[in-house]
């Protein structure tokens, strides 16, 4: 952990414009997502609570994490607890394009891309369907439903036939997932299942036969659209969506080894995030000096998502209790309110090298007149 954030001493007394604790301005009107009271046009909601982090359970890539169901147009999030397993608080949640929770259940497995909850031994539909049930992989040739695939022998040995069998399922499979040597089929909403480790087969059968994941999507994982620099020193700092204001340090460790030195800091971030309609949403987060630790999401307009919608992931950290975890979405407090001011946006350079809207020439959408003019 310390390598990752570890950084040279002199980027924190060059880079930041941040301040120690002594130097810290007081900011009032900044709070922790889970205790904000959001602005006048914006609130925050939470989706999943400070004591739990969004991520596979067991921390595989290759799981989705965040995802869109464009079935449903709702969205799904994994997260478990920092400290301990409570079922209050581990699970998979489904949420509306708005944030608010529809259903919760502590289901555990990957979900693939066509919304199967997978595990090695079973499955489930809940997500594609509300059917809750485990249903185990059905072995081809015996068509009998297979206990446990780990120990599973197969019928036919002869590896001509097994290996006709196995071009035909896949051929014939909408949905093929991969786990090692374990190949599992979807076909007519039934999985099967066939393990490639028969004598004779090529050490490149894998490549020869890919998995399908292409042919049957239904979950779009959502993209993260966090800025990769915040620090004000940073030229390439994207400020469209956050902006650093401030950095308070709470706690430092320098290490001096002659040419070598550098310095490890955390403490408090002050950041504001430009909504729509022109309110800015002013938060606080403690992490580490070198990022936020925070992912920001928006779900695609072509999927149902609004443009004055925004989910937030706080990563916690063990090491600093004040650095909590949770997801939030910051959305409009009047569903029917203009996702958007202005039809044309004129920018202008601020103090800080910003570019930032000119209100004076930007022009406002007929829309979000009118919504003003019956606010009155």
């Amino acid at each position: 952990m310390f390598q990752k954030i570890t950084i040279l001493i002199i980027l924190i007394f060059s880079l930041s414009g941040c301040h120690m604790k002594s130097q810290i301005v007081e900011f009032k009107n900044f709070q922790e997502l889970n205790n904000n009271p959001g602005s006048e046009n914006y609130e925050i909601i939470e989706i999943v609570g400070k004591k739990a982090e969004v991520s596979d359970f067991f921390g595989r890539t290759e799981s989705i994490k965040i995802a869109i169901d464009t079935t449903t147009a709702t969205v799904l999030i994994r997260a478990y607890e920092i400290k301990g397993n409570s079922s209050d608080i581990s699970g998979t949640y489904i949420a509306d394009l708005l944030g608010s929770t529809i259903k919760k259940r502590r289901v555990s497995g990957r979900v693939l891309k066509d919304g199967t909850a997978w595990e090695t031994n079973a499955y489930n539909n809940w997500i594609i369907n509300g059917d809750t049930a485990k249903h185990k992989y059905i072995d081809p040739f015996s068509k009998k439903i297979i206990d446990t695939p780990h120990t599973f022998q197969v019928s036919e040995k002869d590896p001509e036939k097994w290996l006709a069998k196995f071009k035909e399922l896949y051929q014939k499979a909408q949905y093929i997932y991969i786990f090692m040597r374990f190949y599992y089929f979807k076909l007519d909403n039934k999985w099967y299942f066939m393990e490639a480790n028969l004598e004779g087969l090529p050490d490149n059968f894998k490549q020869q036969y890919p998995p399908k994941e292409d042919s049957d999507v239904r979950m779009v994982e959502l993209e993260n659209l966090a800025p990769v620099w915040y620090h004000k020193g940073f030229k390439d700092r994207d400020t469209s969506l956050i902006k650093m204001v401030d950095y308070e340090s709470t706690y430092f460790e320098k290490v001096d080894q002659g040419l070598n030195q550098y310095g490890f800091s955390a403490g408090w971030w002050y950041l504001e995030i430009p909504m729509p309609l022109g309110d800015t949403i002013r938060i606080k987060r403690y992490s580490n000096y070198e990022d936020p630790e925070l992912k920001l999401y928006k779900v695609p307009k072509e999927y149902g998502g609004r443009e004055d919608v925004l989910f937030i992931v706080q990563k916690p950290e063990e090491l600093f209790p004040e650095q909590v975890g949770g997801m939030y979405a910051i959305r409009p407090r009047d569903p029917n309110q203009p996702q958007r001011r202005y039809k044309k946006i004129v920018y202008k350079t601020d103090s800080e090298g910003n570019e930032t809207i000119d209100r004076s020439r930007s022009i406002e959408t007929e829309e979000y007149k009118q919504w003003k003019k019956d606010k009155k």
